[in-house]
């Protein structure tokens, strides 16, 4: 059997058969009847377990893949970010992505207002107008060994990084919904601890008894909430909170706020903005990464890599920087 042919102007299409309630077989028909009656050249692969998408990207990165189209959620998109990474280029600045919202949560896509519309999502992607983005960098060490991650839209610690894994525990009974999230937060808020923990941003230490913390590159997480308003993956800097043990009264005043985006207007809320945090926590928390658990990740280095790659976005929704 002969090796694919893999050219500049390909399309790795990369799908997650198993992301959001959508039926796949009919998206994938009008996806690659679109492609072909636009002359797009594309090689087209699903997912079978969580991670393959990595290991395919990885793959068709090193054989000289730079256009990678995804169907799928946050973590379909994220996997793919760390196969392209994981690939070692030495310039991944002019590799273009593309997304095709198919997950439950779909915050990335959210913030660049696709919608799951296969008619407008492949109109934008047909449209090819390409935004440079920024992306982040987590290393930490596992036994010794150093370890990196990455994520296009967000890291979360604590409480964040509970809710999480609370929900993925949740699909496995419920199926997957967007009010998930929600129902989560609920159930673990009231009974999370915090634990002591000690976050460098700019120079400046924080020691605290940290409750949850989210990094963003993008402005939306869990489904929808706006944990940092004002993110924006182009302007090469995170915004991030952290909320130290907060009281019963803190909780039940911050939640409504949760859902209007007036969060970081608590007294509870720290906001801050930077490049790179150093995080060093006493016990073994969770933390995810675009809705990812990232295990062994609570202690590390989270740093952003400017313009590190080109993405495909509605033309009203690219930065005038």
């Amino acid at each position: 059997m002969s090796e694919e042919i893999i050219t500049d102007n390909h399309w790795l299409v990369i799908t997650n058969p198993k992301a959001g309630k959508r039926k796949l077989p009919k998206q994938r028909e009008y996806i690659i009847h679109t492609l072909n009656k636009a002359g797009i050249p594309f090689i087209y692969k699903e997912t079978e377990y969580s991670g393959h998408a990595i290991e395919i990207a990885k793959q068709y990165t090193r054989r000289g893949c730079s256009n990678f189209l995804v169907l799928g959620g946050d973590g379909s998109i994220s996997e793919v970010i760390n196969g392209i990474f994981a690939a070692n280029t030495a310039d991944t600045s002019g590799i273009k992505l593309a997304l095709i919202p198919r997950g439950t949560g779909n915050d990335w896509g959210r913030f660049w207002k696709l919608k799951k519309n296969d008619k407008k999502s492949m109109s934008v992607f047909l449209q090819n107008n390409v935004q440079q983005i920024d992306i982040g960098k987590i290393e930490y060490l596992v036994d010794g060994i150093p370890e990196t991650h990455y994520f296009i839209n967000s890291v979360g610690f604590g409480l964040d990084g509970e809710v999480c894994d609370l929900t993925h525990s949740l699909k496995k009974y419920t199926g997957s919904f967007s009010f998930l999230y929600t129902i989560a937060l609920l159930a673990a808020i009231f009974r999370y601890k915090s634990t002591e923990a000690v976050i460098t941003v700019n120079n400046i230490k924080h020691k605290m008894k940290l409750f949850t913390m989210n990094i963003a590159n993008g402005c939306y997480s869990g489904g929808g909430i706006k944990q940092n308003p004002s993110a924006l993956p182009y302007d090469g800097v995170f915004d991030m909170m952290m909320v130290e043990k907060p009281s019963f009264s803190d909780i039940i005043t911050a939640l409504p706020l949760i859902f209007n985006g007036k969060l970081t207007k608590h007294r509870v809320i720290k906001s801050l903005r930077t490049e790179l945090v150093d995080i060093s926590c006493k016990e073994n928390i969770m933390v995810e990464a675009d809705g990812i658990i990232v295990p062994n990740a609570h202690s590390c280095k989270v740093s952003i890599l400017k313009d590190a790659i080109r993405m495909i976005v509605p033309k009203s929704e690219m930065s005038r920087a």
